[in-house]
């Protein structure tokens, strides 16, 4: 029984530091927030969208700072359309943008559209291949960064966690065999005394 207690206790540490954040702009295609991967075609427009995604962060105040890159240059930001209630935008998505309201956009909730991302795919060869959408810094915040401000008084701007959208493969990350080679050794080395001693 001891065992089994240390084993759970030591997934649970590993689990919460890796799936806990304190908040991300995050790339999804709906607001349940479980597809992060979509098939896309030759020629053809995706639409995805951005949220923020507070998990143990702060509630989202007014405005979001960042920048979308994709792994492919053939992959092409071509419209967006923005929550209702950003009035302000300065720059454009690919070179680093701040989007701002006149109010908290979020208030309490967990999860907050953010806006629609069209990418369209330049390319008339098949198959199309993996490539990826990722939220990074803002070059032009200082310092560079992903940035949301707080539901407070003063809008108190705070560093958040990007996301990755995948197409034409998996968003799962799955476990590599050198981690889990890792996490094993790990494991061994915290349970060696009582089980493989």
């Amino acid at each position: 029984m001891k065992k089994l207690a240390l084993g759970v206790l030591l997934v649970m540490v590993f689990c919460g530091s890796v799936f806990a954040h304190n908040g991300a702009l995050s790339l999804y295609t709906d607001e349940t927030i479980t597809i992060c991967d979509k098939t896309i075609g030759p020629l053809a427009t995706a639409t995805i969208n951005m949220y923020y995604v507070k998990d143990l962060g702060f509630n989202l105040g007014n405005a979001v700072e960042f920048r979308l890159t994709t792994s492919d240059p053939r992959g092409i930001f071509t419209n967006t359309v923005w929550n209702a209630s950003i009035t302000v935008v300065l720059g454009t998505i690919d070179s680093g943008i701040s989007l701002t309201g006149s109010q908290c956009l979020g208030g309490t909730d967990n999860v907050t559209f953010i806006g629609a991302i069209d990418i369209f795919w330049a390319d008339f060869a098949t198959p199309v291949p993996t490539f990826t959408v990722n939220v990074v810094a803002d070059p032009n915040s200082q310092p560079a960064g992903i940035y949301i401000t707080r539901c407070d008084a003063q809008q108190t701007r705070v560093s958040v966690l990007g996301g990755t959208f995948v197409f034409n493969g998996s968003c799962n990350p799955g476990v590599q065999p050198k981690s889990w080679g890792a996490i094993k050794d790990l494991y061994r080395s915290l349970m060696a005394p009582q089980l493989f001693g």
